[in-house]
């Protein structure tokens, strides 16, 4: 029971955990995690969504739409994609420019982002272009609240451009 509730715990501490990151933060074996993450669900206490390849556990009760964003900001890439997006609607190739990735991978991501319901795609003549359909502040609050160490990396990212800003000066 202990093991279990340490587990419930760092699902609660961080909804949206893949099950790879739980077993390696908790340094649980494969198989001991599953046992006790069969439990929890039965128990009523956890529930995990599979998306692609990728198996995401959330705490009983978490909200629909937190759900969705939680797992929208847990690649990388993606991340990025959206802080881009907070800034206003932009087209594939100009998040693919400002990324430094192809077209192709930007066009996953959004296909990606697109199922989750966090972006809506318009097509204006040849181009794609690509919008929020959340408010910036609820994403801004979602990486706050659920990845506070992504919060933090985003803040010394800030002030490292207002750093390097000034010395131009």
């Amino acid at each position: 029971m202990e093991r279990r509730n340490e587990i419930l715990d760092q699902i609660r501490r961080r909804p949206g955990v893949t099950f790879r990151e739980l077993a390696r933060e908790l340094g649980i074996g494969i198989g001991d995690l599953q046992y006790h993450l069969h439990k929890l669900e039965k128990e009523g206490k956890v529930f995990s969504k599979k998306i692609g390849r990728r198996r995401y556990i959330f705490p009983a009760g978490f909200e629909e739409e937190a759900q969705r964003l939680v797992i929208a900001i847990s690649t990388e890439t993606r991340r990025r994609i959206l802080l881009q997006l907070m800034e206003g609607p932009k087209s594939q190739g100009e998040l693919a420019e400002r990324l430094g990735v192809s077209q192709p991978t930007i066009s996953y991501h959004m296909g990606e982002l697109e199922k989750l319901g966090i972006v809506e795609v318009v097509r204006e003549g040849r181009s794609v272009i690509y919008r929020l359909k959340h408010d910036p502040t609820l994403i801004a609050r979602i990486i706050r609240d659920y990845r506070p160490s992504l919060w933090e990396k985003l803040a010394d990212n800030l002030i490292d451009l207002l750093t390097s800003m000034g010395e131009g000066k």
